[in-house]
């Protein structure tokens, strides 16, 4: 597959993780009936091996069979859409194939029933607010809030007290976390995976970056306990926009967000300028004595978390995919203003045509 990615060197990281992940996969399925070391554009034209795929990829759940047709285009047309000439034919193969696979998808969407997939996943928006307010409770219970910042500041001539204070961050860091998390996808209208590798950041920083950075990166604009911008950049997103996209974070928001970089800071002694930038959220650990925190955060990792964090508490694996549709189909039960629709999509990252027969939701 390198060999393919190595023509699309501007690709994202982040996609070519998942053309390497669905190429693994198609191989490893051709390989339990014959030894087969490469996925080869003469393979792919041929009836046999376009048959075998096909049954491995009718494996998958609908939604995702897309995908992996994309995998198979990409590597008899690394340059999108231009195959060379002695591969017209089978990239029309697979384009067609995919087109199948998307029409049968558009047609079950459009119809606007939930999945039995998603009916077994499916909690109601309301039951995930009250897990946010119930995690809220056990973390003000337990005060970690605004003032324990404070808190430790006071215990410097008293030991016994700064231990406590750090043992409580160090048990609740990444439950704290998933909280933020959670929070990000119910104060804000629910995005995707952006959150996974945003930036904090001042205001002035942001203002020295280069062009190409603010387009592809996400930042948290922390110059303000009470009030903070969320920026995402016009080309990081899944459907790439005009303009980049700012959002004013609620004041219950910025005042969690506070929470988690205040517990940051007093655990590992931070202490930040305006020259600074560090990633929102980091990789999970036990957190050991003297253990730094861990960078790289990916969107893929971010989704597992996601799931596994609603799974605990709820019993259902209710991702950052299915939230959106959870949060759609109670959004719109009822009518509401033009504008406010319009701000939602966008913010979400997609049209209301999309919304309308992607997201949308009934049993």
């Amino acid at each position: 597959m390198e060999v393919y990615l190595e023509k699309r060197p501007q690709l994202k990281q982040s996609t070519k993780n998942n053309h390497n992940r669905r190429y693994s996969q198609i191989l490893e399925y051709l390989n339990t009936n014959e030894n087969i070391e490469n996925i080869t554009t003469d393979l792919l034209s041929d009836e046999k091996y376009i048959n075998l795929i096909k049954t491995f990829i009718e494996t998958k759940n609908l939604p995702s069979r897309s995908a992996y047709i994309n995998t198979i285009l990409f590597i008899v047309s690394p340059v999108k859409a231009q195959p060379e000439i002695h591969l017209i034919g089978t990239y029309n193969i697979w384009k067609k194939y995919f087109y199948e696979i998307d029409t049968l998808y558009r047609g079950n969407q459009i119809k606007q029933i939930k999945t039995e997939k998603q009916k077994k996943k499916w909690v109601d928006w309301e039951i995930i607010l009250k897990l946010r307010n119930k995690l809220k409770k056990e973390f003000n219970k337990k005060k970690i809030n605004g003032q324990l910042k404070f808190k430790y500041k006071k215990t410097e001539e008293n030991m016994s007290e700064r231990v406590k204070i750090l043992e409580l961050i160090q048990n609740n860091f990444f439950k704290y976390q998933y909280y933020l998390m959670l929070c990000l996808h119910t104060y804000i209208y629910p995005v995707r995976t952006e959150y996974s590798q945003m930036m904090i950041c001042s205001w002035k920083y942001y203002k020295r970056l280069n062009e190409e950075e603010k387009n592809i990166n996400h930042y948290l604009i922390n110059d303000k306990r009470k009030s903070k911008t969320i920026i995402f950049g016009k080309d990081g997103r899944k459907n790439k926009m005009k303009n980049h996209l700012n959002v004013d974070v609620p004041k219950e928001l910025s005042l969690i967000i506070n929470n988690f970089i205040d517990m940051r800071n007093i655990l590992y002694n931070f202490k930040i300028k305006n020259n600074d930038t560090l990633p929102l959220l980091f990789l999970h650990s036990k957190l050991k004595k003297n253990e730094k925190l861990k960078y790289g955060m990916t969107p893929n990792l971010y989704s597992k978390n996601f799931i596994n964090f609603m799974e605990r508490n709820l019993t259902k694996k209710v991702g950052v995919s299915l939230m959106r549709n959870i949060f759609t189909s109670y959004y719109r039960r009822g009518e509401r203003p033009l504008e406010e629709k319009k701000r939602i999509c966008e913010i979400m990252n997609h049209d209301p045509h999309t919304q309308e027969l992607v997201y949308l939701k009934q049993d």
